[in-house]
């Protein structure tokens, strides 16, 4: 629920422009889920696992600790996932798994290589993210994924490389604002968490990932 309030807005105090805003009962501004008003303010960001024509490798199975693209969300900042595409390749005859999910603490980032998130609003290429993206697992990062949230999966029992002709699909896509997966908010006031992009495929596997999410204060977030 809301209440709406008057907020002024204007570097001389009180003095600049009067508008209405909601204001929820945690005392935060209720922040709509207006994509490309976040995208215009500069606070959506990606990683990308795989680039042009080099495919990433992909793990051979789902295994927490070993994520293919991992965000980790340090305290005092929270996200909001608005998409992940994994297209694959090359998967031989095997079967292909993609999980993405969320935990609430911190899972590591041993073996796996940092990627600078990119701004979507090319107006901010310059403004740095304020959560770390790592790609490239080798192994565990170190910790287990605690009080995971499973937010959309999918299980590909057909060669999805070998389709030919016309054919042209998303062969995976979780895109929770158009009800494709769960929402989801992820961060917390003072410790880590983290969003992770898992992809397992029974023998050796490449193909892309691109993850996406909007990036807010926890203060902005939740009013305190």
């Amino acid at each position: 629920m809301a209440d709406e309030h008057e907020i002024r807005s204007g570097a001389a105090g009180m003095t600049g422009i009067l508008a209405t805003a909601a204001i929820n009962r945690e005392r935060s501004t209720i922040i709509a889920p207006d994509v490309y008003e976040w995208v215009k303010a500069g606070r959506v960001f990606s990683a990308h696992h795989g680039i042009l024509t080099t495919p990433a490798a992909f793990e051979t199975d789902l295994v927490r600790q070993t994520p293919d693209l991992l965000v980790r969300v340090p305290g005092s900042i929270v996200i909001i996932p608005i998409m992940v595409q994994v297209h694959f390749e090359a998967t031989g005859a095997a079967v292909a798994q993609i999980l993405v999910s969320s935990c609430d603490n911190d899972p590591g980032v041993a073996n796996m290589t940092a990627y600078t998130p990119v701004n979507n609003n090319s107006r901010y290429a310059a403004s740095n993210s304020k959560v770390t993206a790592y790609i490239t697992n080798t192994g565990a990062t170190g910790t287990a994924p605690t009080n995971v949230c499973e937010l959309a999966r999918t299980y590909i029992q057909v060669d999805v490389d070998a389709v030919t002709g016309s054919a042209n699909y998303d062969q995976f896509k979780y895109s929770p604002l158009q009800g494709l997966g769960a929402p989801a908010v992820i961060g917390g006031a003072d410790d880590v968490h983290a969003f992770m992009v898992n992809v397992g495929v029974g023998t050796s596997s490449t193909g892309y990932i691109i993850a996406t999410w909007a990036e807010f204060t926890y203060a902005e977030y939740y009013g305190s």
